[in-house]
Formats: structure tokens, C-alpha cells, sequence
């Protein structure tokens, strides 16, 4: 009995000398991962808090493994987030680590007052294991879903090549954005000239919109045809290269979510350091006159680059 009894006070002594010795008073927890990502683009998705939901890997955002995340700050390359388990509350930070122009790094890190208690110091050690783990959990998540571009940018992207050389183009001029009646009205001119000079219609029209002051608007649509027509007032032929190398990407919905996708186009050229010798443009699938049902519509964009 007495040595059993030895044994466990020795134990005992271990453990709290182990606890000064192995535990620190300010237990400091980190986990790094790095993803194909540029830093930029992963700043943007994540400083929009409804973007959260699409990479957490719990059932719920700002919750996982019984420990619940409360978003407070967005600084330049940081996020602040309250960490709370249980009766602890622990300030945590995300930062971003700048990489090459399509990779990121990631660091989660937080700390934790270990106080001088033997018997708390192994409590808060095991639960600072735990929370590591979590903010593993957590990065592995992030990294592999902001790698996917349909969740970063809401669509994917090809490399496509130009197959239409010889366009039929018409400008006009807007104090306001134009709406779809208007578009078609250049479209429905353009077609008609084609008609009229026994042109023949290759492929979809395209659309381009630039602002070009405080609240007015340029306008220009083409039509891909067979062969060069002769220009005629707002109407003229223009020549593209053949060839030449386009970003394609393809979308469903109406105004909002193609201008939206527009933006997201430019970011994504931005993103990675693409330079394009000219403008970007839509290529109109769906008659959005005829169908009423904005989330019917296709619109594929497009952006030459080098």
C-alpha cells in the first residue's frame, strides 16, 4: 500500500514539475498553410463576411468543433476573431502572408495565458492542442476552397482563342446605363444592314459598355460576319486578330449578376498580372428581349490578353 502510495505522489510531483518545466505561462498556438492563391484576391473574398460561409468547414460559419469564431476586425492583411470555448475567451488572429502573384501564405495564431496553477497549465495545454488542431482544420479548409476559382471568383476560367476576324460594329452614345430594349435596338440596326447588303451573320452579337463621363455611356455592339461590309454612319466593319488569345468564361443571370461578373473578370486579369491589348466584351447568348426570365440568360465574357 505504501509504495503504491509513493508511486502516485511521485507521479504526482512529476507532473507539476513537468508543468513548469513543459508548459509555458503564455502558451503560444499557430498553424500555417500555404495555397495557389494571389494574396489580393484572398484578401478581397474573405473582407466580404457572406463569402465566409462558402470555405468554413463546419455546419455552420463561425463555428466548429464546439468552438465558436466572432469576426471583429479587418486590417490590411490581418483578421481579428474572438475565439470563444466554453467560459474562455481568446483573441485570435488570420493573417496573409504575401507569396508569388498566384500564391498565398496563411497563419492562425493566437495566445493563451497558462497561469501558474500545475493542474490548470495541463488544462489550458490539452485545450490549446485542441485549438490547434481546429485552426489546422480550418486553414487545410480555406487554402483548398480559395484554390477553386468557382468559389473565389463565382466561375471558372479558359484560355480560348479568337475565331471571328471581321465584325460588324455600331456605337452609341447614353446619358444613362443602357437597358436591354436599347441594346437590342442596335442589335435588331445591325442585323437589318446585314440583311440589306446580302451579308451573311457568323456567330452571337457582342456587347461592350464604358462609362465615358459622370453618368454617360458608350455603347458598342458587333456582329461577327463572313466577310468585310461597307461602313455607313454609326455602322462600320472593324477587323480583329485571328487567333489572338481571349480569357472565356460563361454565365447565367440577368444585369446585376453580369455586371458583377464583369467586375470579378477584371479582378481575376488583375489578380494575375494579365495584360490585355483591348477591351473586354460580352458575347449575348440568350434574346434577352424575348426571354423575360432574367436567370435563363447566358452571357459568356471575354477579355484579350497578351
Amino acid at each position: 500500500m505504501k509504495k503504491i502510495v509513493l508511486i502516485l505522489l511521485t507521479i504526482a510531483v512529476l507532473a507539476i514539475l513537468s508543468s513548469y518545466i513543459f508548459v509555458p505561462s503564455k502558451i503560444k498556438i499557430s498553424a500555417v498553410a500555404t495555397g495557389h492563391t494571389s494574396t489580393v484576391a484572398a484578401y478581397r473574398f474573405l473582407s466580404d463576411e457572406s463569402n465566409w460561409e462558402k470555405w468554413w468547414p463546419g455546419a455552420e460559419p463561425f463555428s466548429v468543433n464546439g468552438i465558436n469564431f466572432y469576426l471583429n476586425k479587418k486590417m490590411f492583411d490581418i483578421f481579428e476573431l474572438d475565439l470563444t470555448d466554453k467560459n474562455d475567451t481568446i483573441k485570435s488572429y488570420l493573417q496573409l502572408l504575401p507569396g508569388d502573384k498566384d500564391s498565398t501564405g496563411y497563419n492562425w495564431f493566437c495566445e493563451m495565458d497558462a497561469g501558474n496553477n500545475p493542474i490548470n497549465k495541463w488544462q489550458r495545454y490539452f485545450k490549446a492542442t485542441r485549438i490547434k488542431k481546429t485552426f489546422d482544420h480550418l486553414l487545410n479548409s480555406l487554402k483548398e476552397k480559395l484554390e477553386q476559382e468557382k468559389i473565389l471568383y463565382g466561375f471558372t476560367v479558359k484560355r480560348v482563342k479568337v475565331v471571328d476576324s471581321v465584325l460588324l460594329t455600331i456605337h452609341s452614345q447614353f446619358d444613362h446605363y443602357p437597358d436591354e430594349k436599347e441594346i437590342d435596338t442596335m442589335i435588331r440596326k445591325l442585323r437589318k444592314y446585314i440583311t440589306d447588303l446580302n451579308g451573311v451573320e457568323k456567330n452571337y452579337p457582342m456587347l461592350n459598355v464604358n462609362p465615358v463621363g459622370k453618368n454617360d455611356y458608350e455603347a458598342m455592339v458587333a456582329i461577327p460576319t463572313k466577310w468585310a461590309l461597307p461602313p455607313s454612319g454609326s455602322i462600320g466593319p472593324k477587323l480583329v486578330l485571328k487567333g489572338g488569345n481571349l480569357l472565356e468564361t460563361e454565365i447565367k443571370g440577368g444585369p446585376w449578376t453580369i455586371r458583377k461578373a464583369f467586375e470579378q473578370f477584371q479582378n481575376y486579369r488583375a489578380d494575375f498580372q494579365i495584360l490585355s491589348p483591348a477591351i473586354p466584351y460580352q458575347q449575348i447568348i440568350t434574346d434577352r428581349v424575348k426571354e423575360m426570365d432574367t436567370t435563363k440568360w447566358i452571357t459568356k465574357l471575354y477579355y484579350p490578353v497578351f
